[in-house]
């Protein structure tokens, strides 16, 4: 029995041939040896050029191969040189189409242009987010097998592109991934009426949540206004200004013809007043219908955090705040809005800048969620099927644990497995290949991790401590906090980053737990006095190193070998003279073998200060003092080992102050 679902080569008989010129039907019946041509389309035209598309389908395995399952879109363009409006032709396409007709994340251009596949991968590099181009040329489909030419090219664009690979945020549909629950939610409580909020860290996703919530709602009708809080054009606005300046954009975006002066109208006394007699214009001169307004990065206009001092420190958030929502609870048809940004205490703070908080506890706080195993299979095999990489399905709950659900660090991790991965393709992902491809990812995704709680350290340092008490095993200090702080834990939970279980918290990255710990190794707390000791000995001794070190390349540079090792000499005691005469520059300030003590290194730093104080930018009273204390109190001896945690605590200040110093000095 013949399987009726099975696409085999061909054409649909309505599909009109007649339709192309002689050597575009000459190159359908060859495409239809290996396709099913299944709609002959129509002209379409840009700038006055004119281009012809068609639909086909795959066969089963050329499914198979590249994962592709619905119509592609086929354009020719019948022209000798190529045209980067050659591209945009396939949205012109797209929009006459049902949706889900076709595929999204390949389409195919056919140029009579020569070097089109160069010159489509040049334009493309600037657009990473464009659905796969399969260019040929007319001359290449004339002649020669055009089955293989197709599966070839197919196999060239598909498995050399790292769909993986995105750093910027996504704002096209085409690779974005397992956020439908979240978009609808949020739309929903905008069709409602309600605000709504979402916050995340770095690489969450956030960005990406928002260009989705925006084309979801324009495809529906529905208006949207995006605020940039982190533009200079925003956060460097007064309050009043900056309601102006919403009023404006308000009237772009409703495409209002009213007219609206607002010169001269927008001092402090009258701004609020301005703001809702001009919204209300607007807003009538239209088809009644609300507008979300977004406001991104709210950090930058919240007091604290803000990137302008009339924000960080003054009253202007407060101002802004109450005119917006007194408006809306007069008028709540107009607009709804919604903030985005790290972190949610903008709209859990009850107090602000000494002020109430005009928008706190309106607004229900909102996270970016991790993605769930499936939501990770869903990403991960479909991505991968288009670039020939066929992942193990137990693999999708190892990413999920390893990288807690975080697609961002998912999607890089998998970019590594595809470097490690062979490049005949399609190739199955193992355990084997996951684990080496882990391996090599984790030596250089420091950078990611760091960026992701970068600002914590920076804007939230009371959280970001609680992450790091947690990571060095300091449960006293983290449920202390905890305990005084729930919103902190609240916040650190909701990012993703911890769990709470029966037997406490803990991290839901491991590898982020390890970062904090290199990288706060020397300020743990509670140290046993053996602790302190080895802490006090590895840090003098790493000083110590990087000293001779700067003083032996600054006395060579200044004065030669030769005058250089005789200045050192003169700086020793007498009696040491005699026994360090016969050596040189280098084996003096060895960097690993100098027989010089630390309190003699101190000499010649006292000795030559006008050379070296243009390498150690500090003043020298505080260095001596700083050096002659760490001799004193951080020698591996009886002293050490008797250290009180205020002498510990001291040196610390001491290593962390030299260590700044002397930095480049490996």
């Amino acid at each position: 029995m013949i399987d009726k679902n099975i696409t085999n080569p061909g054409h649909h008989k309505q599909f009109l041939m007649n339709r192309f010129n002689d050597e575009e039907q000459r190159i359908l019946r060859g495409l239809e040896k290996s396709w099913y041509l299944t709609n002959s389309g129509e002209s379409v035209y840009a700038a006055q050029s004119k281009y012809d598309y068609f639909l086909m389908k795959p066969t089963p395995r050329t499914s198979e191969m590249f994962n592709i399952e619905r119509e592609i879109i086929c354009v020719f363009s019948d022209y000798s040189n190529f045209e980067s409006r050659s591209l945009d032709i396939f949205d012109k396409v797209i929009s006459r189409l049902p949706k889900m007709r076709t595929e999204s994340v390949c389409e195919i251009l056919i140029s009579r242009a020569p070097q089109v596949e160069e010159k489509v991968d040049k334009m493309l590099k600037s657009d990473p987010e464009h659905p796969i181009v399969i260019p040929f040329t007319y001359e290449e489909l004339l002649h020669g097998d055009v089955g293989s030419t197709v599966e070839n090219r197919f196999r060239k664009h598909f498995y050399t592109r790292d769909l993986f690979s995105f750093l910027s945020p996504l704002k096209k549909d085409t690779y974005f991934f397992g956020r439908s629950n979240l978009i609808n939610e949020i739309v929903n409580r905008f069709h409602s009426g309600e605000h709504t909020s979402l916050f995340g860290l770095r690489k969450s996703g956030k960005t990406s949540i928002v260009y989705a919530i925006e084309r979801r709602l324009e495809s529906t009708g529905d208006s949207v206004l995006s605020i940039d809080c982190e533009s200079p054009s925003i956060h460097l606005l007064r309050w009043y200004e900056l309601l102006e300046k919403v009023v404006n954009m308000y009237q772009q975006v409703r495409d209002s013809k009213v007219k609206v002066v607002t010169r001269d109208r927008y001092e402090e006394k009258m701004a609020a007043d301005s703001f809702e007699a001009d919204m209300l214009r607007i807003h009538a001169s239209k088809k009644a219908a609300s507008t979300l307004f977004i406001f991104d990065e709210i950090e930058r206009l919240t007091p604290g955090t803000a990137s302008s001092l009339h924000w960080k420190d003054g009253s202007d958030f407060i101002y802004f705040w109450q005119t917006l929502r007194g408006f809306y609870q007069r008028h709540p048809e107009v607009f709804s809005y919604m903030v985005v940004g790290t972190n949610p205490s903008c709209i859990e703070s009850p107090m602000l800048a000494g002020h109430e908080n005009p928008i706190y506890a309106s607004i229900p706080s909102q996270y970016v969620p991790p993605f769930t195993v499936e939501q990770v299979g869903q990403m991960v095999s479909r991505l991968g099927d288009y670039m020939g990489l066929r992942f193990d399905s137990m693999l999708y709950s190892k990413l999920t644990e390893d990288f807690g659900g975080h697609p961002f660090l998912i999607r890089q991790m998998c970019s590594a497995v595809n470097q490690q991965a062979s490049q005949i393709r399609p190739v199955t992902i193992d355990k084997a290949l996951y684990q080496k491809a882990k391996v090599e990812f984790q030596l250089g995704s420091l950078e990611y991790l760091e960026m992701m709680v970068y600002v914590l350290s920076e804007w939230y340092p009371d959280e970001y401590e609680m992450l790091r008490y947690l990571a060095q095993g300091d449960m006293e200090s983290f449920e202390s906090f905890a305990r005084d702080h729930p919103s902190y834990t609240r916040h650190l939970i909701g990012y993703g980053l911890i769990q709470k279980g029966a037997g406490g918290y803990s991290f839901n990255l491991e590898s982020l737990a390890d970062v904090l710990r290199a990288k706060h190794a020397m300020e743990r707390l509670n140290l046993t006095a053996e602790e302190k000791l080895a802490e006090v000995s590895g840090r003098r001794i790493a000083i110590e190193k990087k000293l001779r070190t700067s003083i032996k390349n600054s006395l060579h540079a200044n004065f030669g070998a030769a005058d250089g090792a005789a200045r050192v000499i003169a700086s020793v005691p007498d009696n040491r003279k005699e026994k360090l005469k016969s050596l040189n520059l280098q084996e003096l300030l060895d960097k690993d073998k100098s027989p010089l003590f630390f309190l003699e290194l101190v000499g010649v730093i006292r000795r030559e200060w006008e050379v070296l104080k243009n390498v150690l930018e500090i003043d020298k009273t505080k260095l001596v003092v700083m050096l002659e204390e760490i001799n004193e109190k951080g020698r591996p001896d009886a002293h050490a080992k008797s250290l009180s945690q205020d002498d510990f605590a001291q040196l610390r200040l001491y290593f962390s102050k030299l260590e700044a110093l002397l930095i480049d000095w490996g």
